[in-house]
């Protein structure tokens, strides 16, 4: 098997068309950044009882679970219909389970017969759905879980490299045999990737050079996948959440329900909740892959349809807001989000409970304020800030969009951060850590932003050879695993200019008890650090403190265990 593999390995390389010279990130992106939002397909034999794909094996039962496949049989799939669906909702892309965790192939494998062609169905789904989404010029992708928790080779000690092996076929097949794939969606769940990343990387590179490769082949925690593209990735996968301002490329993956398989009973979120998913997406920088899960016949829920093209017409009313735009040049706030194009600065107001917006300053003039249909739109503009009126009688009940032209390039204007909310001394102002998990949503300016959804976490050890770890057998929350990150950290900002600071407020990301058992916050004098207040718990901790006058604070973490986050680190004058 081995040498069979290396044989293809070798013939994929050679084959015309296919180059080893890897064509840069910027221009791979391009098109995905542009199209904004994705429908993600969550798909199986689990939907013929409900449950959630993969994830519900163990409490099913594993044998249960495991012969789901033998009465699997959707009569009344049609690949046209999904592709249908997926356009006529706004949607620029697709991605399917091509193979889940439970290791059941929705596609032609010849690596095993746990697929699709052993089912009474026995049609190549991935075939049929690629041939579909090609006829109507749709990008496609695959979903492939490289761990497979049926397979008892998967991150065996003595039979996990045949496993490998299996697995980089599987990634052949799919690569290989549908034509022009666009994507690649890589998951992780919970422990290393059996397959070392590279292997994977270099197969996809070489088969598909213009694909495009999520980040969860390398990460060793659920926070990484969410906030850190490493070197065998293009983008970061935040999952479940929308928060902030994306300073990588990144990608919330999400439902429209309530479960990523389809399930008994489940509602669409409203149109309202929906649409603001996408729109915090297209204002943080990023993209939207928005799952729906068809039932056991094949056929997308009567009630998920319908949301999915009333969004869909929302989407098209205000189109030119949303594709081929970038977040900016205001980051998200609670009641707004931005994007732009050239000149052009859509303001999204998403509180249609008011009319006006306060905006924090931009060194750029503003020319003219209106709405798409060209109603003019009250503004005034200072040094200190921008203030929109939108017209009442023109409030969108979803959000209402206000078209700003400037006299400049967008592009060359950075993020500006919301007004303030917490009163905090040390809001937005530069942040440095010794280590972070992420990039963003996991870095040291986390802490400074006034959103409690996001969080600084501490960052890998860099005494460590990771490699070493892919195919052992380790959940990241065990303690081998949790030992590769920094035992200690801290986190500092600089205010600019010195402040006097009488109260101090930290917030920690938690589930349950304080993680952090030791911390200490400490400002700077001169060339020493001074400690100003220390404690053994986080949680939600705020002291008021003998007032100090300095320019640098840190917050020292010295003791924790788990995956803490500090979500807010805030500093404050004296009380009157």
């Amino acid at each position: 098997m081995k040498k069979t593999i290396l044989a293809l390995l070798l013939a994929a390389v050679a084959i015309p068309g296919f180059s080893q010279t890897e064509i840069p990130k910027a221009r791979r992106l391009k098109w995905w950044q542009d199209a904004k939002m994705g429908l993600f397909i969550h798909w199986g034999p689990v939907s013929r009882i409900g449950r959630e794909i993969s994830w519900s094996r163990e409490g099913y039962g594993k044998s249960r679970y495991d012969s789901l496949y033998l009465g699997f049989n959707p009569t009344r799939f049609d690949a046209r219909e999904w592709v249908a669906l997926a356009k006529a909702s706004g949607m620029k892309y697709m991605v399917l389970t091509a193979k889940h965790h439970d290791g059941f192939s929705l596609f032609d494998t010849k690596t095993n017969d746990y697929s699709i062609m052993h089912t009474p169905f026995g049609r190549d789904v991935c075939k049929e759905l690629a041939q579909a989404a090609h006829e109507a010029d749709m990008p496609i992708g695959w979903y492939f879980s490289v761990a497979d928790w049926k397979d008892p080779d998967c991150r065996n000690p003595r039979t996990n490299g045949i496993f490998a092996e299996r697995v980089l076929e599987q990634v052949r097949e799919l690569l290989t045999n549908y034509g022009k794939i666009s994507l690649l969606w890589i998951d992780y769940e919970g422990w290393p990737t059996p397959v070392a990343p590279k292997k994977v990387y270099d197969l996809a590179r070489n088969l598909q050079p213009e694909i495009i490769i999520n980040n969860r082949l390398e990460p060793f925690t659920p926070d990484e996948s969410h906030a850190y593209v490493g070197k065998y990735a293009d983008y970061a996968t935040p999952e479940g959440f929308v928060a902030g301002y994306g300073k990588v490329p990144w990608e919330t993956c999400t439902n429209m329900g309530h479960q990523w398989a389809w399930k008994f009973g489940d509602e669409p979120r409203s149109l309202k909740e929906s649409v603001h998913t996408l729109l915090r997406c297209v204002g943080g920088n990023g993209n939207l892959l928005f799952n729906i899960g068809p039932d056991s016949t094949g056929v997308f829920p009567a009630d998920f349809a319908a949301r999915a093209r009333e969004m869909g017409k929302w989407i098209a009313r205000n189109q030119a807001a949303i594709y081929n735009t970038k977040g900016g040049v205001f980051s998200p706030s609670v009641d707004y989000v931005s994007s732009y194009r050239g000149k052009q600065v859509f303001v999204h107001l998403l509180d249609a409970e008011k009319n006006t917006l306060a905006l924090p300053a931009i060194p750029a003039k503003i020319k003219s304020a209106r709405l798409s249909d060209g109603t003019p739109v009250r503004f005034t503009q200072s040094s200190k800030g921008i203030t929109l009126t939108f017209p009442a009688d023109k409030i969108d009940p979803i959000a209402t969009i206000a078209v700003l032209t400037l006299d400049k390039n967008a592009a060359g204007i950075p993020p500006a951060v919301p007004l303030p909310r917490s009163g905090s001394l040390a809001y937005a102002r530069k942040a440095t850590a010794s280590s972070a998990v992420g990039q963003f949503y996991h870095d040291a300016a986390a802490a400074f932003d006034d959103n409690p959804r996001t969080a600084w976490k501490i960052g890998r050890r860099k005494d460590v050879d990771f490699s070493e770890y892919y195919g052992k057998n380790l959940h990241y929350q065990s303690p081998e695993i949790m030992a590769l990150y920094e035992p200690t950290g801290w986190l500092e900002v600089d205010l600019g200019k010195p402040a006097t600071v009488g109260r101090i407020k930290l917030g920690e990301s938690r589930y349950g008890q304080s993680e952090i058992r030791k911390f200490e916050v400490l400002y700077q004098k001169g060339d020493q650090w001074v400690s100003l207040a220390q404690d053994t718990a986080m949680g939600d901790w705020e002291k008021i403190v003998t007032p100090v006058k300095a320019q640098k604070f840190r917050l020292a973490i010295q003791d924790y265990h788990g995956y803490f986050g500090v979500n807010e680190f805030q500093l404050f004058p004296p009380a009157p």
